[in-house]
């Protein structure tokens, strides 16, 4: 946190010595300006600084406030001051409070109990003083607090408060710029924090501005790439600190004079510009302050075209043209076969150094970068049943769409020892060495990303590498060139093994020869069942029984693509509605249930499951007692959540992978069935006579009727399943492609 209380010599600009250094033409047309800290309302002749303020710029329209609001009624009392002078010009009024966490978790950051009260106090006073126009929360991101903000961010929402994320740096006018250890954000860390932008993206930030700053961040921390934000210090900002020192921005700028009184302003910031050109060159790239303002032309062009759009709506007028849906099929197509030609012609060189004591070398590709609790299990399985057919002397090269979130499923899994973990163009440099290349579980599914796919197995076939399809679903078909995609990758490899028949049946559809082919169990089974991963686990003495949720935002584009729209949105609602309402009537009458949402995905490519949660139960107060959200927090290891199906007396599934878990594991289990009849999920529950519930005639009775059955029942043994069903079709195949 800030540490200008440390500077203990400094002496304040005086209000005198501020009216005249604002007297300068350097301020005459400044719109905006704030008083930050350190801690503003400490200063005793505030309100004679604020007077000054208003009454020396003609231009000014917005003035803010920062406060931490622990002195709460030294804190009231000051904007009780400031606020009727600020309003005597009719100047906008806005009050930032600095909270970094909900409750404890914000006291620990700032090292004071009792700051989080404090700070209620000033948001209930700030909340009905007319004389504030608007109320903000700053949360400033460090590592005591980074697995915390989800919280702090539904109480912002349930209060009405808007909050602003912003990753704590070091800093030169707050006394920090030497200060590291908070700051460095652990590789877990930065990724619970990259995803947790990404939802704030999705879910919640509606300022175009503030999105791109998060979008920037986002790619600042996962590739190291530079700031594509824009910052108004760059060309149009200053800063005056609590010396009356003036610099550029209060980051990286040098003091340009010792203090506005003494000299010219207008004459010390334009005779800088070397030093201004020096940050813009050498630190600009890399900061990740949360200043914003106008980006470069290329970035600007795409937040206008993006801010006319939500004013006018203009793409969903063209969408309503004639033929639209024709030229813009045309168009997505020309980008795939631009990727697929792309990936095919890759002749980039990478140094991989690969184990020279491990004889066999095997690239696995798929959907990983992208991967759900589901996936992890997968590739563990495909892991495992390798290593068990060629004698353990395996190298794994795993290909990844995003490399940052896969390089965080290795440091979970122990399967992932001595693995490497690719970008699909290191990947295809890599092919030649190998001596399989895997399509690693999952659905061969109608999305863009099969470019990457296809290429890989069409080099590794050019190459004579022995290419598997090892336990994958097929569907849900696409667009046409994404059928043609998923036809040419099955008929590439020499080895198919489907995770079941109505997979293989798929397969024929797309005109595929599967008679020799092969149907196992999907992957994931073979993870669950290996050994290595089951621990005990203690059932609570109480009479609590746990219901288990493995439920997901329903994904009508995908799966519901042959209903009209209005169709799809109503069966979304009446899903969302008829699940909670099941769940009050069930808490009810089980007083001592335990009801725990499981998140299958936990990041936003595949629609982060903890941000469905937390909105589908956000306003219903009847279940806030029963809901256990432990699981809700920052992203476990895959073993952690498999105890947690462990220990669930019952399971409402949606999910696919969610059922295999419960069914794998031994959870009474009520599915439901998301792809309206069309696939995996129905499937799955057939199979294991699972009781399945359709969400097109979806309704709470007979849905809470299937859940008091399974929370009833005795609990059941896993399915009977040999762990090596899918290994011992494996090693059948590869022996037939050895031979």
């Amino acid at each position: 946190m800030c540490r200008i209380w440390e500077n203990k010599k400094s002496t304040d600009i005086s209000v005198a010595q501020l009216r005249k250094g604002l007297a300068s033409s350097l301020f005459s047309e400044v719109e905006g300006i704030g008083f930050n800290g350190g801690e503003p309302t400490l200063r005793a002749e505030l309100a004679e600084l604020v007077d000054v303020v208003v009454d020396s710029l003609p231009k000014l329209k917005h003035v803010s406030l920062i406060t931490n609001a622990y002195k709460y009624s030294q804190v009231i009392e000051k904007i009780q001051t400031i606020g009727p002078i600020i309003k005597k010009k009719n100047i906008n009024f806005d009050v930032m409070i600095s909270i970094d966490g909900y409750g404890e978790v914000h006291d620990r950051v700032r090292g004071r109990s009792g700051n989080f009260d404090n700070a209620l106090k000033v948001i209930d006073f700030l909340q009905v003083y007319p004389l504030v126009d608007n109320i903000r929360i700053g949360c400033t991101v460090i590592r005591e607090n980074v697995y915390h903000l989800p919280k702090l961010l539904e109480f912002c929402i349930k209060k009405g408060l808007y909050v602003k994320f912003r990753q704590g740096v070091p800093h030169q006018r707050l006394y920090t710029e030497n200060l590291l250890d908070p700051y460095a954000l652990t590789v877990e860390e930065k990724y619970e924090f990259v995803e947790f932008l990404e939802g704030l993206i999705k879910h919640y930030e509606k300022s175009i501005m503030q999105r791109f700053f998060y979008r920037s961040l986002i790619q600042q921390i996962t590739n190291d790439g530079p700031r594509i934000a824009g910052c108004d210090w760059r060309h149009r900002g200053a800063t005056i600190t609590a010396k009356g020192e003036l610099a550029y921005c209060a980051v990286q700028s040098k003091s340009l004079m010792r203090n506005i009184a003494e000299g010219d302003p207008n004459d010390a910031y334009f005779s800088n510009e070397v030093h201004l050109k020096e940050i813009i060159k050498t630190k600009c790239a890399n900061c990740h302050h949360d200043y914003v303002g106008i980006p470069a032309k290329e970035h600007y062009r795409h937040i206008f075209i993006e801010r006319i759009d939500e004013k006018f709506k203009i793409k969903a007028k063209i969408r309503e043209i004639p033929g639209f849906n024709m030229l813009n099929n045309m168009r997505k197509k020309r980008t795939f076969n631009k990727n697929l030609n792309y990936y095919k012609s890759s002749l980039a060189t990478f140094n991989i150094l690969l184990n020279p004591n491990k004889k066999i070398k095997v690239l696995i590709c798929g959907w990983y970068g992208t991967e759900t609790l589901g996936d992890k299990a997968i590739i563990g399985g495909i892991i495992h049943s390798f290593k068990k057919c060629l004698d353990d002397d395996v190298q794994f090269i795993v290909v990844s769409l995003f490399e940052y979130i896969t390089r965080i499923t290795a440091l979970q899994m122990p399967e992932f020892v001595h693995a490497k973990v690719v970008t699909p163009e290191e990947g295809i440099s890599l092919i030649e060495k190998m001596d399989y290349v895997v399509f690693g579980g999952g659905p061969l599914m109608g999305i863009d990303t099969l470019a990457p796919m296809q290429a890989i197995f069409e080099i590794a076939k050019q190459k004579k590498i022995k290419t598997v399809i090892a336990g994958c679903g097929v569907g849900p078909y696409g667009e046409i060139w994404h059928n043609v995609s998923i036809k040419r990758i099955l008929e590439l490899a020499d080895i198919r093994i489907y995770r079941d028949k109505r997979s293989k049946e798929y397969a024929a559809e797309l005109g595929v020869n599967v008679i020799n082919d092969s149907v196992a169990e999907d992957p994931a089974f073979t993870w669950l069942a290996n050994s290595s991963v089951s621990t005990k686990i203690e059932k609570d003495s109480s009479e609590k029984k746990v219901l288990l949720l493995g439920l997901r935002d329903f994904p009508y584009e995908e799966y519901a693509r042959h209903i009209p729209h209005r169709d799809r949105l109503t069966i979304k609602d009446n899903y969302e509605k008829t699940i909670v309402k099941s769940l009050i009537i069930l808490s009810e009458k089980y007083p001592e249930l335990i009801i725990k949402p499981l998140p299958m995905c936990t990041n936003h490519f595949g629609s982060d499951d903890r941000w469905f949660y937390r909105r589908l139960f956000r306003d219903c107060s009847e279940l806030a007692e029963v809901i256990d959200d432990s699981l809700l927090g920052h992203e476990m290891a895959p073993v952690d959540y498999f105890n947690s199906f462990k220990s669930a007396d019952a399971l409402l599934a949606m999910r696919f992978h969610s059922l295999a878990f419960g069914l794998g594991i031994g959870v009474n289990s009520v599915a439901l069935d998301y792809t309206l009849g069309k696939g995996k999920v129905r499937s799955l529950a057939e199979k294991y006579n699972t009781e399945l519930i359709s969400m097109i005639d979806l309704d709470e009775h007979r849905l809470i009727k299937a859940i008091v059955i399974a929370l009833e029942a005795e609990k059941p043994n896993a399915i009977s399943l040999n762990e090596l069903h899918f290994t011992s079709s494996l090693n059948a195949e590869l022996d037939k492609v050895s031979s």
